[in-house]
């Protein structure tokens, strides 16, 4: 179902404004303070000179009047710095809530003051409105995403169930008809049926590989650390690359869309690993907390520049980045990858578990 929105109108007068209340600007704020500060400073000024100077010696009278006129130009500076800083402080919450927006709270927003001018006011509002508005979009994305990726993963399951059930059955069932074939009293038969019984056999392996790449049945059945020495064993077999795999803490179950976000960062990295990193040696760590756990792998490859847009599309790495970020910040948590040509790469992703029920879910369930 689709949402209607109405367009945002900042053109609109502030709250203020709507409700007839008149304030003055900030220019003119600062331009009467200031002839506030200089009038009252000249006549009080003046008026006590006058009055001690009068009384004094003569030969004080220099002095006297060049104290009374620092005095006066520090006091004026000092009232003049106090009434700039009530004036200016809307600015400085606006930069404080900018700033706060750039470093990624998307929560913050200015704080609207009645005493404020009309001027800080309407930028207030302006730029909460359209934080607000950038915030809608932004969850409204985040549900979007979730949604693909669930996809993704009801249509890898499906994919890999019809795989192991009928094209690996298929296959099998083939097997045993080319065996037969060995037994013939031909020998070009029993040479053909060698032939296909071995090309069978690798068919049929791969079927069983691509089968658990999809949805591999130990992420459902054992849970993710054995899931993650499995996918290991397999990378080992596949590239003959070294891998240290290392579990540190609980073994304990997590929450099946963290078990399958972080499985999803370990085999995305470790493709990434055996298609460009020309990698002698992987190491691969699971460290679980009492609060948090956290996924690294890390390898001595060639490395590459994460903000070189050319190399990511060149070398088709930043879709799959891209891919293991979205599903991190799906289930709340974060992810830093560190890379530098001919240092390796270094993939580091943490979850806090005391936040998993306020995290979004990719709605996973387990495979019966």
């Amino acid at each position: 179902m689709s949402t209607i929105r109405l367009p945002l109108d900042v053109s609109s007068p502030p709250v203020g404004r709507r409700l007839g209340v008149r304030r003055l600007s900030l220019f003119n704020r600062i331009l009467l303070s200031n002839a506030m500060i200089v009038v009252l400073g000249a006549v009080a000024g003046t008026w006590l000179t006058s009055l001690i100077v009068r009384r004094a010696p003569s030969e004080m009278m220099v002095p006297l009047a060049g104290g009374f006129a620092v005095i006066g130009i520090v006091l004026s500076v000092l009232v003049n710095i106090v009434v700039l800083r009530a004036a200016l402080s809307p600015l400085v919450q606006l930069r404080q809530a900018a700033q706060a927006v750039r470093s990624g709270d998307l929560t913050a927003r200015a704080p609207i003051s009645s005493q404020a001018d009309v001027e800080m006011t309407d930028l207030a509002e302006t730029l909460n409105a359209t934080l607000d508005e950038l915030a809608r979009d932004h969850a409204q994305l985040r549900s979007l995403s979730s949604q693909v990726v669930r996809a993704q993963e009801e249509e890898r399951r499906r994919i890999a169930r019809e795989l192991h059930d009928d094209t690996a059955q298929l296959l099998f069932a083939q097997l045993l008809r080319v065996t037969a074939l060995k037994s013939s009293t031909n020998d070009e038969l029993r040479r053909v049926g060698a032939e296909l019984e071995v090309s069978t056999v690798e068919a049929l392996e791969g079927v069983r590989r691509l089968a658990l790449e999809l949805r591999p049945p130990a992420l459902d059945d054992l849970g993710l650390a054995d899931a993650l020495a499995d996918l290991a064993q397999r990378f080992l077999a596949q590239t003959g690359i070294t891998i240290d795999y290392q579990v540190r803490g609980s073994r304990a179950r997590l929450s099946p869309d963290v078990e399958l976000v972080l499985y999803r960062v370990a085999q995305e990295a470790l493709t990434n690993v055996a298609k460009h990193a020309r990698a002698r040696k992987v190491s691969m760590d699971l460290d679980r907390g009492p609060n948090d756990v956290s996924l690294s792998i890390r390898d001595d490859g060639r490395g590459f520049d994460p903000d070189r847009q050319v190399a990511r599309t060149s070398t088709g790495i930043g879709l799959g980045l891209f891919g293991m970020q979205e599903r991190v910040n799906l289930v709340g948590g974060s992810i830093r990858i560190w890379s530098e040509a001919g240092s390796g790469t270094e993939v580091f992703a943490f979850l806090a578990i005391d936040q998993r029920r306020k995290s979004s879910s990719l709605g996973e369930e387990r495979a019966v």
